[in-house]
């Protein structure tokens, strides 16, 4: 897997044959991450607007986690 971004307590994007996968850094009471494989849309969002469509989700996905729960993964399910 490699690291395409990395944004130290942020986020880091990672790339892994045809996918990508956002991990952001969020808390709450404690520190956890939101593992997500980027879909077809915000994957051509990445590539239209690169680094800023990726620091505008990770705020979402930060600012509101449940949202994103169903699409939670350990990294380990990613590879």
């Amino acid at each position: 897997m490699r690291e395409v971004i990395k944004k130290n307590w942020e986020y880091t994007l990672f790339e892994k044959k045809d996918k990508m996968i956002l991990s952001v850094l969020c808390s709450s009471v404690a520190l956890f991450s939101v593992n997500i494989e980027l879909n077809d849309s915000e994957k051509e969002g990445f590539e239209k607007f690169g680094e800023s469509y990726i620091n505008d989700l990770a705020k979402k996905v930060r600012r509101v986690p449940s949202v994103f729960q169903t699409r939670h993964g350990d990294m380990s399910s990613f590879v």
